[in-house]
């Protein structure tokens, strides 16, 4: 096999060295200098494209626990575009071994490519981050003529076709332009060899390397295999200073036309026609700012710590207004794109977050527990359709013998380890105490075996969860009310990479308010990119308040604020109470499904404030329906956006007298209102509604 690989290695090589310049991204390994000893370039990749007799390698650098920097060409050799996705062939970074016949270090699959447009890079998303592993630094001033940078890659050698191990070698920049260094080799002996594509340009900042560039294309004078006549050093780096990460974006830099950011579920591009838009994974646009019109318009972030779209004059166009010097923007894998000060604490999010996506397709969808008769116990996962209806359930996880007792279960669901996915958590009562499980999302909408984390001496009937990203770090969290004998707390279990929970801790406490006229309902109402905690709070005379719970930096809770009262409203226990983003403005709302007492039904939207502060406008109708059309005590609803097009909508499961149950949703319009709802998968007669728990983000 290996003599097979080599003539096709021939042929390729033979191809491009008729061009001025030969194109290092053929395949094989690195630069001609000495091997690294121990970790100080851990952070340098090999990056192994397709597989068989087609393989073939390049060199990288790992930016970020999720990213490796390489060059474009190492896609498709140089001679086309490379599009934005998914590699077309399998692709496998290898992450942190000096010698590759290690087995230290980290080796994952990329599963996404993010080009920079008009320069020979590409963001390369790994499947899994590299954990424990320092990523290097991406420099934001270029390098200077005559600087001395040094080059690290898995190419050839001098001497070895396919070498083993890590090389460096120094170089001296020549020109630069805008986007892009020339380089030449320190000595004869220092040169950029086939496989060393993508390796990155080093500079020392105080003992520290700093990436300036990546290797492009190269002479490969002295490289194994090239023409003995063949002495020249000289090479070509793309500039990669100041150039945006993957999904992330920090001071100074700048999105030029055509550039993204990318996540496990959305896109940011800054379009050429001057908007910034925000498009989900099945393509649907979730959020732009409305800037089109401006070919040349740049997105940029401040030294003050503000996202701006800027035209090509100059003006800006359009701002996060935040003021966070130090600080950067992420698109996380949820789906928000948040601004973040120095002090990684979020101060502004888009609202693009999608609830209990199980498969990751930019779409919600609807988990269930189903208890057996034989009690035996099962998730199902009803997927959504592109028209946002639920298809029909499949078994997502299955215990065949007894063991979980769903009397003794609280229930819930959220993205506990920031993969893109929901999860599901279950607060389990045993003799001594509450133990926190949790099953995390496969990509197909399946769930791993469940794993414990905290435990503790607490009492499952005296807590209501709930679940939201109430730190703004990327992962929800649960929040728990504690009722007491003397009063109520509430308190946080921060979630961890994992997707288990910490120790908790409390940050706010009453002796004054009674949990049982209390209905939660759990979104970022005051768009600050943290999740806060909304109540429906019934009083002894009728009337009913809307309280905003806002959530800290550190993820607890400050005092309440007092959003919209009324002495009117109607029957609070004919209520249900429910959070999303149902006009699309990037804050949450609330809504409210209300049982009428001639049995008819509404819903009511109150829209977050302009003023931002968590607080919400008076209710409007949003949709109704004739008496004896629902019956409320037959729904199982949830709010979620099942269609994907970045407004929250409403679905439920409904019960019927024939022991079958329906799905409906109500998808959203562009002015808030609902459709007429849509019914999805009918079931045969049996026990799913009565037999089924449906996992919600509040209780």
């Amino acid at each position: 096999m290996r003599h097979s690989r080599s003539r096709r290695l021939a042929a390729f090589t033979t191809a491009l060295a008729a061009t001025p310049w030969a194109l290092a991204a053929v395949p094989a390994q690195a630069v001609t200098g000495p091997a690294v000893a121990g970790s100080s370039y851990a952070f340098t990749a090999r990056v192994e494209i397709g597989e068989g007799e087609d393989r073939r390698a390049c060199s990288g650098a790992l930016v970020d626990a999720r990213w490796v920097l390489t060059a474009a060409s190492c896609f498709t050799g140089g001679l086309a575009e490379l599009a934005p996705g998914k590699p077309a062939e399998k692709t496998v970074a290898t992450i942190g071994r000096a010698d590759l016949t290690s087995t230290g270090g980290h080796v994952s699959e990329i599963v996404d490519l993010v080009p920079r447009a008009g320069r020979d890079l590409v963001m390369a998303r790994l499947a899994a981050p590299a954990a424990g592993i320092t990523p290097v630094k991406i420099s934001a001033t270029p390098a200077g003529q005559g600087e001395t940078v040094t080059v690290a890659g898995y190419g050839r050698t001098k001497t070895e076709w396919v070498p083993d191990k890590l090389h460096t070698a120094g170089f001296t920049v020549g020109a630069v332009t805008d986007t892009g260094l020339d380089i030449v080799g320190k000595t004869a002996g220092d040169a950029i060899c086939k496989g060393d594509t993508g390796g990155p340009l080093l500079r020392d900042s105080n003992g520290t390397p700093e990436l300036v560039a990546v290797a492009s294309r190269s002479r490969q004078g002295g490289c194994f295999g090239q023409d003995p006549a063949e002495t020249r050093t000289d090479a070509i780096a793309a500039r990669a200073d100041s150039t945006s990460l993957g999904s992330r974006l920090g001071t100074g830099q700048q999105l030029l036309p055509g550039d993204m950011l990318a996540s496990a579920t959305n896109r940011l591009t800054m379009q050429t026609d001057g908007d910034l838009v925000i498009a989900s994974s099945a393509g649907k646009v979730l959020w732009s700012t409305g800037t089109g019109g401006n070919p040349g318009a740049t997105a940029r972030f401040t030294g003050t710590g503000a996202l701006q779209v800027v035209a090509s004059d100059g003006t800006v166009l359009w701002q996060t207004g935040t003021t966070a010097p130090g600080g950067y923007v992420r698109l996380q894998d949820r789906g928000n794109l948040v601004v973040y000060d120095a002090q990684d604490r979020s101060q502004w999010s888009s609202g693009t977050a999608v609830r209990h996506d199980y498969n990751g397709d930019g779409r919600s969808d609807l988990a269930s527990w189903y208890e057996y008769p034989d009690q035996h116990d099962a998730v199902h996962t009803f997927l959504a359709d592109q028209d946002g209806t639920l298809k029909a359930p499949f078994t997502a996880w299955s215990r065949t013998v007894p063991g979980w007792d769903p009397s003794l279960m609280k229930i819930t669901t959220g993205d506990y380890n920031g993969d893109g996915r929901g999860d599901l958590a279950v607060a389990y009562q045993y003799t001594a105490g509450v133990k926190l499980w949790t099953w995390t999302a496969t990509s197909d909408g399946r769930f791993n075996a469940p794993f414990s984390s905290w435990e503790g001496d607490w009492q499952l009937d005296r807590m209501t969860l709930h679940s939201g990203d109430f730190d703004g770090d990327g992962r929800d969290d649960i929040a728990a009310w504690y009722r007491y004998t003397e009063g109520n707390k509430l308190w946080t279990f921060p979630a961890d990479a994992q997707g288990g929970f910490t120790a908790p801790s409390v940050s706010w406490s009453t002796s004054s308010w009674d949990v049982t006229n209390c209905k939660f309902a759990v979104g970022d109402f005051d768009a600050d990119g943290r999740d806060d905690l909304a109540v429906l709070y019934r009083y002894s005379d009728g009337s009913v308040k809307i309280w905003s719970f806002p959530a800290s930096a550190a993820g607890g809770f400050g005092n309440p604020v007092e959003s919209w009262t009324s002495t009117s409203w109607g029957d609070w226990a004919r209520t249900d109470f429910h959070a999303g983003d149902f006009d699309g403005d990037g804050r949450d709302d609330v809504a409210t499904w209300y049982d009428y007492a001639d049995g008819s039904d509404a819903i009511h939207v109150f829209a977050g404030a302009s003023t931002e502060d968590g607080t919400f406008q008076a209710p409007r109708t949003a949709w109704n329906a004739v008496a004896g059309r629902f019956t409320r005590s037959s729904m199982k609803l949830l709010a979620g956006d099942f269609d994907g097009d970045g407004r929250d909508d409403l679905a439920t499961v409904y019960g019927y007298a024939d022991s079958t149950v329906k799905m409906f949703t109500w998808t959203v319009k562009p002015d808030g209102t609902f459709n007429e709802p849509a019914a999805g998968w009918h079931s045969p007669a049996g026990g799913w509604f009565t037999r089924t728990q449906v996992f919600g983000r509040y209780n």
